[in-house]
């Protein structure tokens, strides 16, 4: 069936997207996973992890790329007449390997249901693709 509902910006809900990327960006996910509820679930591409292993994961790419940057973010929050919400936020990806020294660039969507004011799942899709084959070994 059709959902049906309020779209909401510059929300308090938006605001904790929007800083949780701005700490990603900050190399610094201290404090984050109190965001989530106790049983949260993380989505990354189709590989189902807990919030905590999904910020590992995040952090780890640091360790192949430099220059990271989020361009034309977009989060808004979704409130569904039944009662669901949701928070989305796109943006483009871009990062410079530090072993072939390529930009790679890429669109990123992620969605938070919240449970409350808790985060009870995350899904982030992007291609992975070009990210993972320019990761080789560092060269710092």
């Amino acid at each position: 069936e059709s959902q049906t509902g309020i779209i909401e910006g510059g929300d308090a809900k938006s605001l904790v997207m929007d800083a949780f990327n701005d700490a990603y960006l900050a190399n610094d996910m201290t404090g984050q996973e109190a965001i989530f509820t106790e049983d949260a679930v993380a989505n990354v591409n189709g590989q189902e992890m807990s919030p905590a292993e999904m910020m590992a994961a995040f952090m780890g790419g640091r360790e192949f790329y430099n220059d990271i940057k989020n361009s034309d973010r977009a989060t808004a929050t979704f409130i569904f007449d039944d009662g669901d919400t949701y928070t989305s936020t796109w943006f483009d990806w871009e990062g410079t390997s530090k072993s072939s020294e390529v930009v790679v660039g890429n669109p990123v969507h992620a969605w938070f249901k919240w449970d409350g004011d808790k985060v009870s799942e995350v899904t982030y899709i992007f291609d992975s693709a070009e990210y993972v084959a320019n990761m080789g070994a560092a060269t710092e």
